[in-house]
């Protein structure tokens, strides 16, 4: 009778165990796969979130089919307002009536079922070169490189109250110099410490190499963890390249997960 006890104690203290597991965790992972999204980038990026999966549209054909949908659309990381979509060469914006609106910066635009946050940021000048200068020679570039883009972006990125750094330098593109290689590097300091987020480098060609940019800082998939667009201008009428971050927390290291390319 004792030992009877004992046997129904523990069932009870494993059931009170697996309730709480699954309210901490089973009820959100059943709540992300039912998360669903659609991101237009650019002239011709989208992807689709569905059931915990990313997806890059590539076919003209398919990119059709997201036509004349409602979208929230945001120009320069700026919110424009619910417009109507459509693809040619490239996405044009309209109206309820179908009236041409003018976008001339960034597009973002998406389609979600819950309530997708996109967050501000603005872009400042790098006073305190120290950090770049690190980077330079991690690199193996002189530190008294020239630049075609030296910026930064402050922003709390894992939403601990302390704005993380976000940099972007390159020699992309040179007018009045000509360097022997071309490089564009994007990386984040947080706590003195600093973690590569994108680098291209090549010889210099004349036409080669990619400008980086920051498109947008965005919780995705209703995490309540950001994710940022990082976009990438190649010369001429090269496709721009739209890749979506993430930081893996594991790893201690900013990873893709998903491109254009």
């Amino acid at each position: 009778m004792r030992m009877k006890k004992v046997y129904i104690s523990l069932l009870v203290v494993l059931f009170i165990f697996f309730l709480v597991m699954f309210c901490f965790f089973g009820i959100d992972n059943i709540r992300q796969e039912q998360y669903s999204s659609i991101l237009i980038v650019g002239d011709n990026t989208v992807w689709t979130y569905k059931k915990k999966k990313w997806l890059n549209i590539t076919h003209a054909t398919s990119l059709h089919n997201y036509n004349w949908k409602d979208y929230v659309v945001y120009e320069n990381n700026e919110k424009k307002g619910i417009y109507k979509l459509w693809h040619d060469d490239k996405w044009y914006v309209f109206d309820n009536d179908k009236n041409a609106v003018q976008i001339d910066g960034n597009l973002l635009a998406y389609d979600a079922n819950f309530k997708l946050k996109v967050k501000n940021f603005s872009i400042n000048k790098v006073n305190d070169t120290s950090y770049v200068m690190a980077v330079l020679q991690d690199k193996g570039f002189s530190t008294s490189s020239r630049f075609t883009v030296l910026n930064k972006i402050d922003f709390d990125y894992d939403g601990d109250g302390i704005e993380e750094e976000f940099y972007i330098i390159s020699n992309v593109f040179p007018i009045d110099f000509d360097p022997d290689y071309i490089f564009s590097i994007v990386f984040m300091v947080k706590n003195d410490e600093v973690y590569y987020i994108y680098d291209d480098i090549s010889k210099n060609t004349g036409y080669n190499g990619c400008k980086p940019f920051f498109t947008s800082f965005l919780d995705t998939n209703n995490d309540g963890t950001y994710e940022f667009i990082l976009s990438c201008g190649k010369y001429g009428n090269a496709s721009q390249v739209d890749m979506l971050y993430q930081f893996n927390r594991e790893e201690e290291a900013f990873k893709i997960l998903i491109s254009n390319q």
